[in-house]
């Protein structure tokens, strides 16, 4: 899933989930979730706020990994998006994302799929038949 980094005061950074992302990829039965950083796995707990229209997740050790991988673009105001990728029950692997390829809540961990052309309309005529024959 793509989600957003945005400064929410002058030494806060978090990350706006968005609604269709938080129906579809949390339950409200599993307070804490774990987010996963490279090397840096922590715990977070979703506010009763997640549930009620305000879908983020704020954290101190979120905030300044958000700030040390993405800082200088935090500074430009522009969107700074970040995908969020299922790792197991309630755990999530945050990567930066140079740019949006799917919009703003778009589910980017399915894959897509590519219609190929038919073999036959490569193959000269009477060939399938040969091949199988």
């Amino acid at each position: 899933m793509l989600v957003k980094a945005y400064k929410d005061g002058p030494d806060r950074t978090s990350l706006l989930i968005g609604e269709a992302n938080a129906r579809r990829y949390f339950s409200r039965r599993k307070p804490c979730i774990e987010l996963r950083f490279d090397d840096l796995h922590i715990q977070c707990t979703l506010s009763p706020e997640f549930w009620q229209g305000h879908p983020e997740i704020h954290d101190a050790r979120l905030s300044g990994w958000l700030e040390f991988k993405i800082g200088r673009r935090a500074a430009s105001n522009e969107p700074i998006f970040l995908s969020m990728v299922p790792a197991g029950p309630d755990a999530f692997v945050v990567r930066p994302s140079s740019k949006p390829l799917e919009p703003f809540g778009a589910d980017v961990t399915r894959r897509r799929t590519v219609r190929a052309e038919p073999v036959r309309a490569h193959l000269p005529s009477g060939s399938l038949r040969a091949s199988i024959a």
